[in-house]
């Protein structure tokens, strides 16, 4: 499968593509490393062995002469995606003061690799029920799914924000850690740059579902966004044949951001009296921001349609120009952040862009 993919589908699926331009004074490094978590077996490995999550890191260029610790934000990418789902975002926060940590999450994600250097695809199962094609379920197998999904993205996250916080407390990484050369030693000096008391947590459709349920997990999380993603941790099971979900305060600042085509969708359901999750936790959070780009589709919050065009397509592409969307997003990111993270400002947003 990985002579297939290197010598036939790679080079059909993907063009080459160096991101978008950024804003900030700083340059972007990079780097990458695999945590291993050594107290959670992986699900989807039948032989056994821990769960392995990795990590890259997209982060100012340290200065030595003017040491300086920056806000960290984790990122989660979407079913079957891959970290680079959204390189334009990293690279436009890592420039202005921010250290990115992309995951992969091993057989949700397209592809990646373990520690033994092994291509890991998307898992067959999960890709079926995630495209709608593993049939028709009812609501109480809905919620369990949806639950399972979200449970072990938080479980990575959780996991990689508590490693970068020890790592970042202790001055060194531990056994967790695993690296390779040459960049084996960038990777274990990103936590040096870190100010732990700082911390985002964003992400693509799923991924911004799991963004959303770490907002409410963990105390030390401080802003959350939510790429036109269902918050599917705010379902609480089912009841005469319809999702329930929760109606409690969301406890830290968000921002949503839903495509044209799913926030027309919405406007539909909620005018039939239906309830949509996202809808009652942006209302009722304790800073709630909502917005939709005009044009736009799923994929068009993502790099996806700018280095692969053909599965951009395939997978939900709008008829806005991607590039000019990715700049409004990464650009309101950054302000939402730096107002939370950094205390620069007032964030405001507009309904409509």
């Amino acid at each position: 499968m990985g002579f297939l993919y290197n010598k036939l589908l790679k080079p059909l699926l993907f063009t080459d593509y160096d991101g978008l331009p950024v804003s900030g004074k700083h340059a972007v490094k990079e780097a990458s490393a695999i945590l291993i978590d050594h107290a959670r077996p992986d699900p989807f490995e039948k032989a056994g062995g821990f769960r392995e999550v990795p990590v890259h890191f997209y982060y100012p260029e340290p200065d030595e002469k003017d040491p300086e610790r920056f806000p960290l934000v984790v990122f989660s990418h979407g079913a079957f995606g891959f970290y680079k789902s959204n390189y334009s975002t990293y690279a436009e926060l890592a420039s202005n003061g921010y250290v990115v940590a992309a995951l992969d999450h091993p057989h949700h994600a397209f592809f990646t690799k373990n520690t033994r250097g092994k291509r890991v695809f998307v898992d067959k199962a999960f890709f079926r029920a995630a495209t709608g094609r593993g049939g028709e379920l009812d609501a109480q197998k809905e919620y369990e799914l949806y639950s399972g999904w979200v449970a072990l993205r938080t479980s990575d996250v959780s996991f990689v924000i508590d490693a970068l916080k020890a790592a970042a407390q202790s001055g060194e990484t531990d056994s967790c850690w695993f690296v390779s050369e040459p960049e084996g030693e960038a990777a274990r000096s990103v936590p040096q740059l870190l100010d732990a008391s700082r911390i985002g947590v964003m992400g693509h459709s799923l991924g911004g579902a799991a963004a959303v349920e770490i907002g409410r997990q963990r105390r030390d999380v401080s802003a959350v966004i939510d790429l036109d993603g269902t918050m599917l941790g705010e379902y609480t099971g089912a009841e005469n044949g319809k999702l329930t979900f929760r109606e409690d305060p969301f406890p830290v600042p968000v921002l949503e951001f839903c495509g044209w085509d799913q926030y027309n969708k919405v406007l539909e359901f909620l005018a039939q009296g239906e309830c949509y999750p996202n809808d009652v936790l942006i209302r009722r959070a304790a800073a709630g921001f909502s917005t939709t780009l005009r044009g736009t589709k799923h994929m068009d919050f993502t790099d996806l349609p700018l280095f692969s065009p053909f599965l951009g397509k395939k997978l939900g592409k709008g008829e806005r120009d991607t590039a000019e969307a990715l700049q409004i997003v990464n650009s309101l990111a950054l302000e939402f952040l730096n107002c939370y993270l950094k205390g620069e400002g007032v964030f405001t947003v507009e309904p409509i862009y």
